[in-house]
Formats: C-alpha cells, sequence, structure tokens
C-alpha cells in the first residue's frame, strides 16, 4: 500500500471512530461506574443503575418526598432522586405495581395462601400472576389440612362427622365442615341418644339399676359416650360382681364384696 494511500484510510477510520463516539454520547449516558444506559435512560443519582429519563429530570434539584410530575401519570414523590411515577417495567415496585419483572423478595405461592411454595410470577401488567400455584382453600379440590372445598366433601357425611343422621354437612368458607344443618344428635351434646349409655353427665342407667348395688363411686362417662371402667367402684379399683356381690362398708370402714342374700 502507498503512502498516500495510507494517509487515506487513517483518516477514513478515524473518521469513523469520531462518528461512532458521536453516536454513543447522543444516544447513551455513561455512569461512573462504567455502566451505559442506552437511549431514554439516564443514570439515577446513585450512579450504578439506569432510569427512564423523565423520572430523573423531573426530581432534578428537588429534595426527597417534594412532588414530582411525569407526563401520562399522577403526581407522585421524589426519593433518591428518583420519581416514584407508577410504570410498569421500570424494573422497580411503585405506584399500584405488586411486581416489576422480579417477584419481590419473600412472596411466594404460599403467602398467597397456597400449600406449595413454587410458582409465583411477575405479570406482564405488573400484577403478581398465581396462575402457576397450585393447592389452596376455595380450588374446589381437598387438599392440605382440608376437611373439604366447596362442594367437595370427600365422601364425608354428618353420620361420618359423629351425628347419628346422615344429611346436612357442608363446607365453611375456611375448608372445614361446618356440622350447623346436621341432626340426630351426637356425642358430646350433652343429651342421651343414639346408642349412647352416657353423655357427659346424663346416665340411661345407675350403679343400682346396673346390678352394682352399694357401689362407693358412681357412673362416670367416656369420651364415647360409654360406661367408664372406672364406674361403680367398691374400694380400691375394685368393682363388685353385678348382681351376685354388694359393696359392703363395715363399721370399721374397710368395704368389701359381700354375697347378695
Amino acid at each position: 500500500m502507498s503512502a498516500r494511500a495510507l494517509v487515506v484510510w487513517a483518516i477514513a477510520a478515524g473518521a469513523a471512530l469520531a462518528a461512532g463516539s458521536a453516536c454513543v454520547a447522543s444516544d447513551s449516558s455513561r455512569c461512573g461506574n462504567d455502566l451505559v444506559c442506552p437511549s431514554g435512560m439516564l443514570c439515577a443519582p446513585s450512579g450504578d443503575v439506569c432510569v427512564d429519563a423523565d423520572l430523573v429530570t423531573s426530581c432534578a434539584g428537588s429534595d426527597d418526598g417534594e412532588v414530582c410530575r411525569v407526563a401520562g401519570y399522577p403526581p407522585a414523590t421524589c426519593l433518591a432522586g428518583i420519581c416514584q411515577a407508577s410504570r410498569c417495567g421500570d424494573g422497580r415496585v411503585s405506584g399500584a405495581e405488586e411486581c416489576d419483572g422480579e417477584v419481590p423478595q419473600g412472596q411466594t405461592c404460599r403467602t398467597h395462601g397456597f400449600y406449595d411454595e413454587v410458582g409465583l410470577r411477575c405479570g406482564p401488567d405488573c400484577k403478581l400472576d398465581t396462575s402457576s400455584c397450585v393447592g389452596r382453600c376455595g380450588d374446589g379440590v381437598v387438599n392440605g389440612r382440608e376437611q373439604c372445598d366447596g362442594a367437595e366433601l370427600g365422601g364425608a357425611t354428618c353420620f361420618t362427622a359423629g351425628f347419628y343422621a346422615e344429611k346436612g354437612l357442608a363446607c365453611k368458607a375456611d375448608c372445614s365442615f361446618d356440622v350447623s344443618a346436621c341432626t340426630g344428635g351426637r356425642c358430646g351434646d350433652g343429651i342421651l341418644n343414639g346408642l349412647e349409655q352416657c353423655d357427659g353427665t346424663q346416665f340411661n342407667r345407675s350403679c343400682d339399676t346396673l346390678g352394682f348395688a352399694g357401689a362407693m363411686s358412681g357412673l362416670a362417662c367416656t369420651s364415647n359416650c360409654l360406661f367408664s371402667n372406672a364406674s361403680c367402684l367398691c374400694w380400691g379399683g375394685h368393682r363388685c360382681r353385678a348382681k351376685s356381690f354388694r359393696c359392703d362398708c363395715g363399721k370399721l370402714g374397710g368395704c368389701g364384696c359381700a354375697a347378695t342374700k
């Protein structure tokens, strides 16, 4: 290559570099940490992130808390030199946004009422998208610790819920059984019904009618509404044979089982 050709080539290369530099200078901005912001964005006052230009310029010279206005958005306030106007897609959660790009730290499907943790996403409208979350009260499927869900009772009836009549079981909004319409009574309602021997302090017999004459302890009832083994005792946990013996306590205070006459 001749000397003249080299000179022409050098001039052309220099012009191209200058043009390129001018293009970068006019369409982008460079932050102090060598971060280059694209056209339409400026470095935040912190210098470590790019922000939409109008969000920066609208707070130029303003203190935190002062009102800022960005065209097309409601008035907002300045914070760290950036107008907090809500703009979906700027990477900042502001205004009515629930997220912007990434799901906020600490937010999972579980924090939104689902049983599984994974699946929460940020939608294009900057609202949290739970469409991929699974398992929650209200989805019509019995899962987790639910007893029921909506019309799904999992095969349960009032009878399996402890009542003596079958119909009437429903589901509450918290996915627990609603037994308010169940009928027929149940063990624990304090009323003798069904095949109950007792219910709380209610008994269908007495120690005497059961043949345990002279018993020192009365009848006791279990949580299953049956007579307790602690019923109709004579002494020290001993019970006399029904109808054949009676509990007899002598004048000296000792008790024992004596044959009935």
